[in-house]
C-alpha cells in the first residue's frame, strides 16, 4: 500500500454553494449522441454538457453514452415533518450487466441525521428504469448472494422516503453475506462517521461494484422486472471514492479497492454480522484516487476545478481521516 506524509488541501474562494438541489422529480437519461468533449471510451470529461442538474454534482462521476446506459437521479423528502426535497442519490445503470456502474450521494447537514428512521425493508423496483431493463425484488432469489444495498439503508435515515428509495434493486449488488455484513460494512460504517462529523461540510461518496468483464466473480440467471431471462454480473472487487469539503473551504480525496470474498480473523472464522472485522483493517485496502480510477476506469470528481481535481486525486493521508 502507498501511503503519503502530506495532504493535499486546496482553497477556492467561492465554491458551488452547499445548497440541496430541490423539487424535481425522480429522473432518468438515456443518452446514446456525442458527448462534448467526450473521450475515446465514450465516457465525458466533465458533465458539464448534461441539463440534469443532478449529474453536476461532485459526487457524481463522468458519465457514459450508449445504448442501455441510463443517468438516474432520486429526489426524496429532507425530512418526514417538512415537505422540503432534495437529491437523494444518483446512479448509472448498465443494462447488459443488470448492474450498476456506480451509485453516489453526499452527505450534509440536511439529510446526514443518525439511525433516525431505521430500515423501512421497502424493497422495490427502481420506478425510473423501463420494465425491460430494471430487475424484480426477488431477482436475487437463489443466486448464492444477498442485496447488497451502496447508497445503505443508514447512508439515509433523514426521511422516510429517502430510506426507502435505497431499497430500489437498482441500488443492489450481488455480495456474500459474510463479505457484506462483517467486512463491506464496516467501511461503510466509518464512512458514514465521516458523513456525520463535525469536522466536514459536505462528504461526496461514489461507490460500486466492478462490472468490467475482466473483473467478475461471474455472473447468475434470473429474471427481469418484465419477466425475461438475463443475466446479472457479479462484481469480483467493490470501491469507494471519497471526497470531503472542509469548513474551512479545504478538500481532501481517498479512495477504497476491496475484493470480494470472504475475510477470515486470526483464528479462521470468517468475519461476519455477528463477528465484524476492526475498523482499522479498512486502511489496507485505501489509495489515491488516481490509484483508483486506474483500477476501475471512472474519472471520479470530473465537476471539480481541473486544478483542485488533480491535486486531491494525486495523493491521500491517513492521518487527515478519523479511523
Amino acid at each position: 500500500m502507498k501511503k503519503h506524509s502530506f495532504l493535499w488541501t486546496i482553497m477556492l474562494g467561492t465554491l458551488v454553494s452547499g445548497m440541496v438541489v430541490s423539487c424535481g422529480d425522480n429522473d432518468n437519461f438515456e443518452y446514446d449522441g456525442p458527448i462534448p468533449g467526450g473521450e475515446v471510451s465514450g465516457e465525458s470529461t466533465d458533465n458539464s454538457w448534461s441539463a440534469d442538474d443532478a449529474a453536476h454534482g461532485y459526487e457524481v462521476p463522468a458519465l457514459r453514452q450508449g445504448e442501455g446506459i441510463y443517468f438516474v437521479s432520486h429526489y426524496a423528502r429532507l425530512n418526514d415533518s417538512g415537505t422540503e426535497r432534495g437529491l437523494n442519490y444518483c446512479l448509472e445503470w448498465d443494462a447488459s450487466a443488470y448492474h450498476s456502474r456506480w451509485v453516489a450521494f453526499y452527505f450534509d447537514n440536511t439529510n446526514n441525521a443518525k439511525r433516525g428512521i431505521g430500515r423501512t425493508g421497502a424493497w422495490a423496483e427502481d420506478p425510473d428504469l423501463p420494465a425491460n431493463v430494471r430487475l424484480s425484488t426477488s431477482s436475487y432469489s437463489g443466486s448464492g448472494y444477498s442485496r447488497g444495498h451502496l447508497c445503505a439503508s443508514y447512508d439515509r435515515q433523514n426521511s422516510t422516503e429517502a430510506n426507502s428509495q435505497t431499497f430500489y434493486m437498482s441500488n443492489m449488488t450481488p455480495q456474500r453475506i459474510d463479505f457484506n455484513g462483517g467486512y463491506w460494512a464496516v467501511l461503510e460504517a466509518l464512512v458514514q462517521n465521516w458523513g456525520r462529523s463535525t469536522k466536514f461540510k459536505r462528504v461526496y461518496v461514489c461507490k460500486g461494484g466492478t462490472i468490467r468483464d475482466d473483473q467478475l466473480r461471474g455472473t447468475f440467471n434470473t429474471t427481469n422486472s418484465a419477466g425475461k431471462s438475463c443475466k446479472v454480473k457479479v462484481p469480483k472487487y467493490n470501491f469507494m471514492a471519497i471526497l470531503a469539503e472542509t469548513a474551512g473551504g479545504s478538500f481532501q480525496a481517498i479512495g477504497f479497492w476491496m475484493e470480494h470474498k470472504d475475510y477470515v480473523d486470526s483464528k479462521g472464522n470468517h468475519y461476519s454480522s455477528d463477528n465484524r472485522a476492526p475498523t482499522y483493517l479498512m486502511k489496507q485496502h485505501a489509495m489515491s484516487i488516481d490509484d483508483l480510477e486506474n483500477k476501475t476506469g471512472i474519472n471520479f470528481f470530473c465537476n471539480l476545478n481541473d486544478a483542485l481535481e488533480s491535486a486531491v486525486e494525486r495523493a491521500y493521508s491517513e492521518s487527515a481521516w478519523t479511523w
